[in-house]
């Protein structure tokens, strides 16, 4: 586990395990690099990974965030790390949040220190465009949009005041609002029922060990970044690394055509569509992703 100190001073976390090629990949939102682990694990002794804490998440919780442009910042930040372990020709993979990061590292800085390149399940704009619903959250984009700019009026109004010295009230809309946004994420009524039922009845031990809160706004901060967007189509055709596209056919958060849309910018992507998977597709068919994985891993 290292400490990378990044071009503002900030402190970025990163966990490093195995040795041979190297592989960086990026989480989603609500996650952090060292869950990962489970599925780098069985490949350790063919490749070395980086599996980076993005700031506001797990150990770079307290890394700031404030009054910056999110993706652009994320994607300073995979530079430094890059710079840091003196990394080249490195494989580079994003879930989500991590993926988005990655589409825009491609558009500020390009892919010429990426080998190849995972997208899973993220489009190329988090906005909607063209009347279409192709952006983040699909037919209930709007309404999402419109519950994160009350949480983040609320957060204006309420100033730096920590996450349990909050009014009840706004404190549980904050939760439910974060817990809406993670459970959408899996595709079994089930999955999602233990998140919800998990995060009411210990979010003391969760925002603990798992999603701290002591910055709470930080989080704030991705969701108004999403509201923003940033269009990554118009760089996708200088991705000429191999490049493959996991997508969840249940998806929530993008549909399928609109994940497509990069193989039209990127057309030697291969595409993966896991049949029984929502956003969260290691999670919905972990075996299958692990398989594919493994052969996005290894293919030449």
């Amino acid at each position: 586990m290292v400490s990378v100190t990044l071009r503002d001073g900030e402190k970025l976390h990163v966990t490093c395990v195995g040795k041979g090629k190297p592989v960086m990949l990026m989480h989603g939102f609500g996650s952090r690099g060292a869950h990962w682990l489970h599925n780098v694990l069985p490949y350790t002794r063919q490749f070395r990974f980086y599996l980076p804490d993005l700031r506001g998440f797990g150990n770079s919780h307290h890394a700031n965030l404030d009054g910056l442009d999110v993706f652009a910042t994320y994607a300073n930040d995979m530079e430094d790390v890059l710079n840091h372990f003196e990394l080249d020709q490195v494989i580079l993979g994003g879930v989500s949040t991590g993926a988005y990061s990655c589409l825009t590292y491609n558009q500020l800085y390009g892919f010429s220190r990426v080998s190849k390149y995972l997208n899973i399940e993220h489009g190329p704009d988090s906005c909607h465009g063209d009347g279409q619903f192709n952006g983040i959250f699909r037919e209930q984009q709007a309404e999402l949009f419109a519950i994160f700019q009350d949480l983040l009026d609320l957060a204006q109004r309420a100033g730096p005041i920590a996450y349990w010295e909050l009014p009840a009230e706004h404190r549980l809309q904050f939760r439910d609002t974060v817990v809406r946004v993670l459970s959408q994420a899996l595709h079994k009524g089930f999955a999602r029922q233990v998140v919800t039922l998990a995060a009411r009845l210990a979010e003391p031990l969760l925002t603990r060990y798992f999603m701290p809160v002591e910055k709470w706004q930080t989080y704030l901060h991705v969701m108004q970044a999403f509201m923003n967007g940033r269009d990554t189509r118009l760089e996708l055709a200088n991705i000429k690394v191999p490049t493959t596209l996991m997508i969840g056919r249940q998806s929530q958060y993008f549909s399928v055509e609109t994940q497509l849309e990069i193989a039209q910018y990127v057309p030697h992507a291969k595409v993966v569509i896991f049949e029984q998977a929502g956003h969260a597709v290691m999670v919905d068919q972990p075996i299958e992703f692990q398989r594919e994985f493994g052969r996005f891993l290894f293919k030449a």
